[in-house]
């Protein structure tokens, strides 16, 4: 996976406001659970999820989320349903491209703590826990967390693979996301990683910048206690070997500064490595995937919970490429670091035992490929601001059409 200089952000817009005595009592009733709109990030944050910790929404070693949470606003790109879909006009090409490696990987459980382990934990600082000031290593320019300072369990573990992902939640709600992250030191003191940034829990789940495309580090990245449910509420982050580059995407797609940094396109915003050379018909950073098949066409599968919940959520939210490298086409996992850093049990492997997955020296490999004709059904929609724009567009000449069938 990648993350280079190229890919970097400038630094982030902050805007802020004074808050009325009315403004400060809306915001206590929406703290409160009273008059929050059904569906709104508010209500999301507490529908069932709330745990007995005290770190943000009560969550924390022992209270992780339920599979009923989901992180950013409702609005967020990764938590909008595709619905009527407009399918990219070069969807065929750009899937067998993207599948020239295979469909896509398996899941690999049993990999926590090991250099086999790519994956996103998370961690939510309590009240007490050690202060540590952050320090990026890269000389990249000025990076928006740098010498800030906060709470992180001092158990926290990056994971143990080349990308050491780390992302920390704090109380005060804002979500902290490191690459390549050194182990906190005891007792507190400096925590050293190559880049990083933040984002608030409940936003967008844009401008990161710990990933290539800069998500944020929990952005698509699916849990175990979601496959364990069988349902995931959002889209999810896509990891291809290389990105396209060019410009014959379309849709404001942005061409990397050099061969070897690929195209981006919204919600994307910085592209990933490229294979070495031109390749119009690989996606870029951000494009969307879609499996183009119903609920009843994905059930007659006979597949486990686990992997109809990966199905599903492919089908309605679909996955967006955020980062490259890897086999070829895999979908993000939070890091079981996230459990075993704490003594408890990998989750991840809850999820592969209760499935019947058999193990290889402790390691379990969940088959997301098997079963599905990813060719036929795999395909590109066009962006979320595109389809966005592209419906105002039918709006103003349905509008138009009207007003000049009624003059006639």
């Amino acid at each position: 996976m990648s993350l280079r200089r190229e890919a970097i952000a400038s630094p982030r817009r902050s805007v802020h406001g004074a808050l009325t005595w009315i403004a400060a009592l809306a915001l206590l009733a929406l703290a409160l659970g009273i008059g929050a709109p059904a569906g709104s990030a508010s209500t999301k944050a507490r529908m069932g999820t709330r745990g007995g910790a005290a770190g943000w929404n009560g969550f924390g070693a022992g209270s992780w989320p339920t599979a009923a949470w989901r992180p950013y606003a409702d609005s967020s790109p990764f938590n909008q349903p595709i619905g009527r879909a407009l399918v990219h006009p070069n969807s065929a090409a750009l899937v067998a491209d993207a599948l020239q490696w295979g469909p896509p990987a398996n899941i690999a459980a049993g990999t926590a703590g090991t250099s086999g382990d790519y994956g996103h934990p998370v961690y939510f600082a309590q009240p007490g826990d050690p202060i540590y000031q952050l320090r990026p290593t890269e000389p990249w320019g000025r990076n928006p967390i740098a010498g800030a300072r906060i709470a992180i369990p001092a158990a926290a573990r990056p994971a143990a693979g080349g990308d050491g992902h780390m992302t920390v939640v704090t109380t005060d709600g804002w979500e902290y996301d490191f690459w390549r992250a050194q182990a906190p030191p005891p007792g507190g003191g400096v925590l050293s990683f190559a880049w990083g940034g933040r984002v608030r829990i409940l936003g967008s789940g844009l401008d990161g910048d710990a990933t290539a495309a800069h998500f944020a580090g929990l952005a698509g990245v699916v849990r175990p206690e979601e496959l364990a449910a069988g349902r995931i509420d959002h889209a999810l982050f896509i990891v291809l070997k290389c990105a396209g580059s060019g410009s014959s995407f379309g849709y404001g797609v942005r061409q990397g500064p050099s061969r070897w940094i690929g195209s981006y396109v919204y919600p994307a915003q910085a592209g990933g490595a490229t294979c070495g050379g031109q390749d119009p018909n690989l996606p870029p950073l951000g494009a969307r995937f879609q499996l183009a098949m119903s609920r009843a066409q994905i059930a007659a599968l006979g597949v486990p919970r686990w992997k109809r919940a990966i199905l599903e959520a492919l089908a309605r939210y679909g996955g967006y490429v955020g980062d490259t490298g890897g086999p070829g086409f895999a979908i993000a996992m939070q890091s079981s670091a996230t459990y075993t850093s704490f003594g408890a049990p990998d989750r991840l492997v809850q999820v592969a035992r209760s499935a019947g997955v058999a193990d290889w020296n402790g390691r379990y490999a969940l088959d997301v490929g098997d079963g599905v004709d990813w060719r036929r059904y795999l395909r590109i929609v066009v962006p979320p601001a595109a389809q966005h724009a592209a419906h105002k567009r039918r709006r103003h000449a349905d509008t138009h059409t009207s007003v000049r069938s009624r003059s006639a």
